[in-house]
């Protein structure tokens, strides 16, 4: 366990689901696979997920790079997502997505803190605001802010517009903000509690790697 994620504290919130993402477009997370130059499509379109994005490489957006972890697989491109990585197989699997709306988009920090926990109950139908473990760091001279939190998951189905929504019990979220030279970016990792729980180092290493572009 390193040192970040060891010294977690607990903050309650006065209210949830009070930040909402703002805006929606292509994936332009640029990435690039080990010891690999960037590729691009054939057409005069640059593809930002070429098959240059590979696990274990590294990626780019907002003017920050991290490492992918090398057992994490590359997932499709989705809306709204700037990338996004499946850890483990089959019904078990979990997803990051990776998150960015652009310089002053997406709402401040503790908004969308303050949904995350919203997206949670627990098992007795409360609310999550006390369960939450929050805590904040530097890493590479950018904050971070962390959060650790295991209920009932509110995922959204059929896209982020749909209003359809379904409860998987038994979930758990590892999710960081950073607040990157070009506006924040966003980690949320949510599967299984299981599925979660060994990923957990993977994360960890992923957010420790962020650094200046």
């Amino acid at each position: 366990m390193t040192r970040m994620w060891k010294q977690v504290i607990t903050i309650a919130f006065a209210g949830v689901g009070l930040g909402v993402f703002a805006g929606c477009g292509d994936s332009n997370v640029e990435t690039v696979a080990k010891n690999e130059a960037p590729q691009t499509a054939p057409a005069e379109r640059p593809n930002p997920h070429a098959t240059s994005e590979t696990a274990g490489g590294s990626a780019a957006v907002a003017g920050i790079t991290w490492s992918v972890p090398a057992n994490w697989k590359i997932g499709p491109e989705r809306q709204m997502r700037k990338a996004t990585y499946i850890v483990g197989d089959g019904a078990d699997a979990a997803d990051c997505a990776v998150f960015f709306f652009g310089p002053g988009q997406g709402g401040d920090v503790e908004s969308n803190i303050d949904r995350w926990i919203g997206q949670f109950v627990q098992a007795d139908g409360s609310a999550s605001k006390d369960k939450a473990r929050i805590s904040e760091h530097m890493i590479s001279e950018m904050k971070v802010r962390t959060i650790d939190l295991s209920g009932t998951y509110t995922a959204s189905m059929g896209g982020p517009m749909s209003g359809q929504t379904e409860n998987r019990p038994g979930y758990r979220m590892l999710g960081a903000i950073v607040e990157a030279p070009e506006g924040p970016v966003f980690f949320k990792l949510t599967g299984p509690e299981a599925t979660v729980v060994n990923a957990l180092d993977d994360f960890m290493q992923l957010v420790e790697s962020v650094k200046k572009s």
